[in-house]
């Protein structure tokens, strides 16, 4: 009743007061929540009062007629400073139009769900369950502790409701009060289920699923969290299982509004703190598109709520009784029924696979790398590996698609011409190609390593990155996603270190490297000149050498002319060294060719048939895991001990006739039995390099292109690759008389013809 009336004491009012038994007696205790000393009646009209009396009605449980119990208005009524009135009024009907806990769902709402299904703009079929059915049949007893729970938390003011609580857990029939509140959500309690997202979320975004027969999301059960009601997660390393690392899941939806990527926070740059998704597109705005805070803030309501008739309809919804509803409680999260909340054509849960906090490219400020409200992250390069060291003079590669290892070019208008402008392979290129956006090489095959030479001495090995996603695409038109474009069975990043012309934006050098055989004796044929009774080293031609990481017909070129002739039939037939041999240091006829390799019964390490590069290579160098490979190698750089003859040495003898031998002006290139003096640990260059502590053996990074300590086959321009006179394909074929290799010459030793 109104105080000013009171006939009892005008001091004492409700809810400023309530009841409570000490030992046997009622007390009037006052509500230390209440922030208002004006009672329920001094908000009655007169018209109302002639129509229910001054007071609330003891034998009616809902005096105002509005639908709520008293009982359910006095316990969860909240006072409102910003109207100067109680949320819920016993006496005044039709007063809940409030949304006390700030959650985005008003409290009539809220307790009315008992027996009332989501107004949220969905359709469900008949019999589906409320969430209050649902969730108590999900889990009993943690609908009774919510229950509990609801009522424990009302500070003592829900004394008869706890009363009939544990009289029905006795086993009597709950009481309508009770009752009432069953499957209500707290409106003073932003999160009743206590799953760390908000009320008002689960209820507006909850859809009836047909499928697995139940609700995507349940503000009165905690069991919805790990849920993907819109099915936009994404298997981010591959493995064919979305871990609960990867999946944007309902919670990691909703947490957009307050962390951005949760799993993330604890990894941003020093000195700095991550923000949400939607402070983190504010942001952008503001700096890329000049928009003022409140503009900033506006677009992204704009975003959200325009990207779909569906989400217009909803967000009218939302703030029907509001305007402003979603914009406190909501803005900010990311639309778990709208895989592509941002609608800039990545989905959600690959933006989110792939979200860090840090400075991006092309705008130097610090953003998330991708952020499923952000429209903008199209343009950027977080992993930076475009094309920005471009010339103005660089053609281009054209640009197009690989499937199955064929070409398809994009037509004229989809070139790129020649610029000195920056080509950043951005995010939404990525996710159209492919490719990770935080991973510069995909394919992994930026494996090339390059020393920087100071006066002479390696001080510095460094990975050449030039095989880097987007500068596959836009410079060497390879494809990102296979180390081996062309199916050629020689790495692109082999093909690139031979082949590429940094010169001419192509994949030929015109070179002087053809041998001219000379006819000795008839039929016998020499890589020599002779003449004046002197043997020197063959006269060399001028000819193409190309090495194309996007056509495999280069695999069987032999450009350096260092093969073999072969005369046994009375007339002699040259036998190419091709570039595919050469990558193997192989000149078997069997291993002459990716196709042939192919059909043949060659097994790898796993025993599958050896379809790419890398199972050829550990099956003809014996470099399976686990296995002992001193005595298979034949490509080892290092030595391994004194009387280990399989090991790398090259030298330019400088002697101009093969039979005038003069060690003296040798100059060593490479030599496997002594230590380079990068990462030398101790001691002279003079022991064998101890390659488990990183030291490297002398002038390794000639034959060496990767780091590994295994040569990259022979030299194809250079038909005498360690310089002992004797060409590549001999030292090998000589290797291989007894049937065993290793065991004699080799086109990677420089063998003292002396000998």
């Amino acid at each position: 009743i109104d105080s000013e009336i009171s006939e009892s004491d005008s001091s004492i009012s409700s809810p400023q007061f309530y009841l409570t038994d000490a030992a046997g007696a009622l007390v009037e205790t006052p509500w230390i929540g209440a922030e208002s000393s004006l009672s329920f009646g001094h908000f009655l009209t007169a018209e109302q009062a002639s129509l229910t009396g001054t007071s609330s009605d003891p034998n009616n449980p809902d005096t105002d007629g509005d639908g709520l119990l008293d009982g359910i208005e006095v316990i969860f009524t909240t006072w409102n400073s910003t109207d100067s009135v109680w949320t819920l009024n016993p006496l005044v009907p039709n007063q809940g139009g409030y949304d006390s806990d700030g959650d985005g769902v008003g409290d009539l709402v809220e307790l009315n769900l008992t027996s009332n299904l989501p107004i949220n703009g969905e359709t469900y079929p008949l019999g589906v369950p409320t969430f209050g059915d649902e969730a108590r049949e999900i889990d009993n007893l943690a609908f009774e502790n919510r229950v509990f729970r609801i009522l424990f938390s009302k500070e003592g003011r829900a004394d008869l409701g706890m009363d009939q609580y544990l009289e029905w857990k006795s086993g009597m029939p709950a009481k309508p009060m009770l009752q009432a509140i069953f499957g209500i959500t707290d409106p003073k309690d932003p999160d009743t289920d206590r799953d760390g997202m908000v009320d008002g979320y689960e209820y507006w975004f909850s859809e009836w699923d047909l499928e697995e027969n139940k609700w995507t999301m349940n503000p009165l059960t905690d069991t919805d969290v790990d849920f993907d009601s819109d099915e936009d997660s994404f298997d981010c390393n591959g493995d064919g299982e979305i871990s609960d690392s990867e999946s944007f899941d309902n919670l990691a939806e909703f947490d957009s509004r307050w962390y951005g990527k949760r799993l993330e926070v604890g990894n941003v740059p020093n000195g700095t703190t991550a923000v949400s998704y939607g402070r983190d597109t504010v942001n952008a705005l503001m700096e890329e598109e000049g928009l003022s805070n409140s503009a900033a803030w506006d677009r992204l309501y704009s975003i959200f709520s325009t990207k779909s008739l569906k989400s217009s309809e909803k967000m009218g919804l939302i703030n029907l009784e509001d305007p402003n509803n979603f914009n406190r409680s909501l803005i900010g999260i990311s639309d778990p029924t709208d895989s592509d909340s941002d609608g800039d054509g990545m989905p959600d849960g690959w933006e989110y696979c792939y979200s860090v906090y840090s400075e991006i490219l092309p705008v130097n400020s610090l953003r998330w790398s991708l952020n499923p409200l952000n429209p903008l992250d199209v343009d950027y390069d977080p992993d930076a590996d475009g094309w920005l060291d471009r010339d103005i003079l660089d053609t281009p590669a054209i640009q197009g698609v690989w499937e199955d290892r064929s070409f398809s070019p994009f037509s004229a208008d989809q070139q790129f011409g020649k610029g000195a402008n920056s080509l950043y392979f951005t995010n939404i290129m990525e996710y159209r190609n492919g490719t990770g956006p935080l991973n510069p090489d995909s394919d992994s095959d930026s494996v090339m390593m390059s020393p920087v030479i100071v006066n002479g001495v390696v001080v510095d090995y460094r990975q050449d990155m030039s095989l880097s996603d987007g500068r596959e695409i836009f410079k060497y038109g390879t494809n990102p996603l296979d180390n081996d474009t062309d199916g050629d069975m020689m790495p692109d990043f082999y093909e690139f270190h031979r082949g590429w012309n940094e010169t001419n934006d192509n994949w030929s050098s015109f070179l002087k490297i053809q041998v001219q055989w000379i006819e000795v004796t008839p039929q016998n044929w020499k890589p020599i000149q002779f003449s004046d009774g002197q043997i020197t080293r063959p006269q060399l031609d001028w000819t193409w050498f190309t090495h194309d990481a996007t056509d495999p017909s280069d695999a069987t070129q032999d450009a350096d002319n260092d093969g073999e002739w072969d005369c046994s039939g009375g007339v002699c037939d040259y036998i190419p060294y091709n570039n595919f041999q050469e990558y193997y240091a192989v000149v078997n006829a069997t291993l002459s060719s990716p196709s042939i390799v192919r059909a043949s019964a060659l097994f790898d390490c796993s025993g599958e048939d050896v379809e790419e590069w890398w199972q050829l290579r550990e099956t003809l160098l014996g470099t399976c895991t686990g296995s002992n490979t001193a005595a298979s190698n034949y490509l080892r750089i290092n030595r391994i001990h004194d009387e280990d003859m399989l090991y790398a040495l090259i030298i330019d003898d400088n002697d101009v006739s093969y039979q005038d031998v003069n060690s003296s002006n040798d100059v060593t290139m490479v030599n496997g039995a002594w230590t380079d003096e990068f990462n030398r640990i101790a001691g002279d260059r003079f022991h064998l390099p101890n390659i488990g502590l990183g030291e490297y053996a002398y002038g390794w990074w000639i034959l060496d292109i990767d780091g590994d300590m295994v040569a990259d086959g022979t030299d194809p321009t250079n038909w005498d690759t360690d310089g002992d006179w004797l060409n590549d394909f001999f030292e090998i074929d000589d290797d291989l008389l007894d049937g065993i290799r290793g065991n004699s010459g080799s086109p990677i030793r420089y063998d003292d013809r002396t000998s």
